[in-house]
């Protein structure tokens, strides 16, 4: 029997490897839809391509969002001192990203 862990890295690995690039989302939230129906959720998508999901349970509720749109940047180069040099491919906000040597 597989253990939540080995779910839980099956199913991020099955999902990063689905290419979700901004707008075209569409086979990212068909897995996404799929899956919840397999394991006997009634999963639902809104007219903007979001998926929803009542899971049940008692007490306080609980609201989980996320993206499944890949948003990041490409590397250009790789400059001489070891910085990247980035273009956007989506939205994410340059001055936000921590630099890193590679």
């Amino acid at each position: 029997m597989e253990t939540y862990t080995e779910y839980a890295a099956k199913q991020l690995k099955a999902l990063t490897s689905i290419a979700s690039p901004s707008g075209y989302t569409r086979e990212v939230k068909e897995y996404l839809l799929s899956t919840l129906k397999e394991m006997g959720y009634e999963p639902w998508s809104s007219r903007k391509g979001n998926v929803l999901v009542t899971l049940g349970g008692e007490g306080n509720p609980l609201l989980l969002a996320a993206h499944v749109d890949t948003l990041g940047a490409m590397v250009r180069s790789i400059k001489d001192n070891g910085k990247l040099a980035i273009t956007k491919v989506g939205g994410p906000c340059l001055p936000t990203l921590d630099g890193e040597y590679c």
